[in-house]
């Protein structure tokens, strides 16, 4: 990827998607984090998008410099989630998701900017949650507007992020992990079915999924 006009540092492709993938671990140096970030602004800027949630260049140099100077976390012995999944692989596994539908929603799918935004209402992170849902309305996704509208926002997207949840659990092994991780959201929000199924997924790691429970076989919409 040759370096934008006016930007630091150039962005290489590779580089960008191992970070936001999180496969590189260490922390960028702070050219590369705002030509990354002057990069996103001028998209939102030129695509007519809100810009607001992507926050200014001071507030990343902030939180570059806090992550630059904080001390290095011992190797977690707790649980991140109700399925004991240990910390450090929970968060990689949640990156790994949110970077791909990052990926996804910039290349102009509009499914993936919805789920980013049922993500970010349920995170708590409203800023964000504005951001993709407005961009989720004018890829014209159906659900789109009902979500922007709703006076109960996250009862509607814990709802959704357990349907995502029993999607791909019927998926098989091979998605069970995205399947947690949805499921995850919608428990934090006592969402009594994902609790449910959060159990089960527990309880029986590698043996057969149990079927989900009767009555709440809502699928995304």
């Amino acid at each position: 990827m040759s370096r934008a006009p006016d930007v630091p540092k150039e962005l290489p492709a590779s580089t960008v998607s191992d970070i936001l993938t999180g496969k590189r671990e260490r922390l960028p140096d702070w050219k590369l984090v705002v030509s990354f970030v002057m990069v996103c602004h001028r998209y939102a800027g030129e695509s007519g998008l809100p810009g607001d949630a992507l926050g200014t260049v001071e507030q990343w140099q902030a939180r570059w410099r806090a992550a630059r100077n904080e001390p290095a976390r011992p190797h977690p012995t707790g649980s991140y989630d109700l399925y004991g999944t240990p910390a450090d692989e929970a968060e990689r596994r949640a990156t790994r998701t949110v970077a791909r539908l990052v990926r996804l929603a910039g290349d102009g799918d509009a499914e993936s900017a919805y789920r980013l935004a049922i993500i970010h209402v349920l995170a708590g992170e409203s800023a964000e949650a504005r951001y993709w849902i407005h961009i989720a309305v004018q890829k014209r996704h159906p659900g789109a507007e009902a979500f922007a509208g709703n006076r109960h926002p996250i009862e509607f997207a814990a709802n959704l992020s357990f349907a995502y949840g029993q999607a791909y659990e019927q998926e098989g092994h091979a998605k069970r992990d995205i399947a947690r991780f949805y499921y995850g959201l919608a428990a934090r929000h006592g969402h009594p079915h994902a609790t449910e199924r959060l159990r089960v997924l527990r309880a029986v790691p590698f043996g057969k999924l149990l079927p989900a429970p009767v009555g709440s076989d809502r699928r995304p919409g």
